[in-house]
């Protein structure tokens, strides 16, 4: 069994805690998650249900990557990640289209929504789990 480096794992959790934390606040208080998040109000008039939508996605990607961990499957990190990653393209996107400014808005999604998915992506790959050259965290032979 390859065992996860210590880094990898407290930046593992940290993450998928965080989207878990985080997508929980968005569900509990979207008005406040709304009015507070740097650019969304970009984006149109304030829809309840949209925002709560975004929040329980947080929470199960969240979920999800914890309980991979906590299983040792590290494939589930991948689709824990998915959406993020997706959502992480949508918003360089938006970046592009207003011409890459570096301002708070971007700094937010650069440390909020772009950099964690990949973070994670980089954990698994760097980890051997994408080149298949080992296991890791998985108790079969």
């Amino acid at each position: 069994m390859q065992v996860q480096p210590r880094w990898a794992s407290v930046a593992l959790q940290t993450i998928f805690f965080l989207w878990l934390v985080a997508g929980a606040a968005i569900f509990i208080a979207p008005l406040d998650f709304y009015n507070l998040a740097p650019g969304v109000t970009l984006f149109g008039p304030f829809n309840s249900h949209f925002v709560r939508d975004v929040g329980l996605v947080y929470m199960a990607s969240g979920l999800m990557g914890l309980a991979g961990h906590r299983l040792s499957q590290p494939q589930l990190y991948l689709w824990a990640s998915l959406w993020s990653a997706l959502h992480a393209v949508f918003h360089m996107h938006v970046w592009m289209h207003r011409g890459f400014p570096i301002d708070h808005i971007f700094l937010f999604d650069l440390f909020a929504v772009i950099a964690p998915p990949f973070i994670v992506w980089f954990i698994y790959w760097r980890l051997g789990s994408f080149r298949g050259e080992r296991e890791i965290g998985n108790d079969q032979p």
